[in-house]
């Protein structure tokens, strides 16, 4: 997989995610105290994967991506996003790089 595609399909990946907890937070009203299982994981997950992806595909310096978040993003998973997306990339890609 060529460096283009593996970001069209990470971009591709994040709309469907987005979707899915743009759902999950429509069920919050019929649901007792407002908890759907799994929007907090989705949430951390889109939030964790967007900084990976402007940092790996944009170059984007952390501190551009988020100015006023209180809560310091856990970097072994971004770092784990990056590796493996590294690893995808066709090894000719790389050379060429």
């Amino acid at each position: 997989m060529n460096f283009k595609d593996l970001k069209h399909k990470i971009k591709e990946e994040q709309k469907q995610l987005a979707q899915t907890i743009k759902e999950q937070k429509s069920k919050r009203k019929e649901v007792p105290y407002g908890y759907v299982s799994g929007l907090d994981y989705n949430r951390d997950d889109y939030r964790h994967t967007h900084i990976a992806y402007c940092q790996f595909f944009n170059k984007t310096p952390y501190e551009m991506i988020e100015r006023s978040c209180h809560e310091n993003p856990r970097k072994s998973t971004i770092e784990t996003h990056m590796t493996i997306w590294a690893s995808k990339i066709d090894e000719d890609v790389r050379d060429c790089a």
